[in-house]
């Protein structure tokens, strides 16, 4: 195969896509690495007779695969490692989200995948099956609860870290002090969650607040007044879902850590970018954010509810 790409559009991409790279700090020193890998599938794509990148359909990157799967190494004897594999492949799908980012092509086409092992798959609700959730929430805790773990989606974790102080219903801001990996991060809040939020705050957190916990700083509280555990608040989540009295969505078992996938996925099909989902979610590499920027799907708004 020869080594060079010859293709000027080929050129521009592979340059662009290395500044795309380094200029997110994706990993320390890996920029030249990825440029070099994404500039081999294009001197493979110009040697199957393709010097567009619009041009590249899904059949393209499963014959890629193919090659990859019986290329020799450069170094040593025998073929590439799944594990080498793999990284060509994400690294694929790194290119296809600075390609969709920047306009270069209107629509993401199929990455396959090498499966190493079994991983649990992540259960994700379609937007009519967050209405539906909504319209069983009895009450305006449980209402909040569905706020905070989908429109603004947080971990588990934080939710039940949260204080009544992290939420500024003024500005519509709500702040992670410590989430993953110690990072601090604002999350804004849509007018509906704002709505949400502020009735609870308003009518149903004082009812809470027994006499000897009239001081208590968690935003969600159980019946006895004090802050309400992840676990009781899944429990909750489990409840509303149960009440919805649809089979498919029970048997999806459904978490919170669902509904913040569930959030990612629809922000991605509204076409939001990748570094904004990353900021949302609280990533902190880029690696993390890419199951759900490149969903080859029809994209939507993010409904209201």
């Amino acid at each position: 195969m020869k080594k060079t790409i010859q293709s000027r559009e080929f050129l521009r991409l592979t340059v662009a896509f290395g500044e795309f790279v380094k200029v997110r700090n994706y990993k320390q020193g890996r920029s030249n690495l990825y440029k070099n890998i994404i500039t081999e599938f294009l001197v493979w794509l110009e040697q199957a007779g393709i010097s567009r990148i619009q041009n590249v359909a899904s059949k393209e990157s499963v014959r890629y695969l193919d090659y990859l799967s019986s290329r020799p190494k450069k170094r040593g004897n025998g073929i590439l490692a799944e594990k080498t594999i793999k990284l060509h492949l994400f690294v694929q799908g790194l290119f296809q989200v600075y390609l969709l980012e920047n306009k270069e092509i209107q629509n993401a086409y199929y990455i396959p995948s090498i499966t190493g092992g079994t991983q649990k798959p992540r259960n994700i609700l379609t937007i009519e099956e967050i209405k539906l959730v909504y319209h069983h929430a009895e009450n305006e805790m449980e209402k909040a609860l569905l706020s905070i773990a989908y429109g603004c989606g947080l971990r588990r974790s934080e939710i039940a870290s949260l204080d009544l102080k992290d939420v500024n219903l003024i500005k519509g801001m709500l702040v992670v002090r410590q989430g993953k990996g110690n990072k601090r991060r604002e999350v804004p809040m849509s007018d509906t969650v704002l709505q949400y939020l502020t009735k609870y705050v308003r009518d149903e957190r004082p009812e809470r607040l027994t006499g000897r916990n009239q001081n208590e700083e968690a935003f969600f509280i159980n019946s006895r007044g004090r802050r309400s555990t992840g676990e009781n608040l899944n429990e909750i989540l489990n409840k509303m879902i149960e009440q919805t009295g649809k089979f498919e969505l029970v048997q999806k078992e459904i978490t919170l850590h669902c509904l913040r996938h569930s959030i990612a996925f629809h922000l991605a099909e509204n076409n939001a970018g990748i570094d904004f989902i990353r900021s949302f979610l609280g990533h902190t590499q880029i690696n993390t954010t890419y199951i759900y920027a490149v969903q080859n799907k029809k994209r939507k708004p993010v409904v209201n509810f």
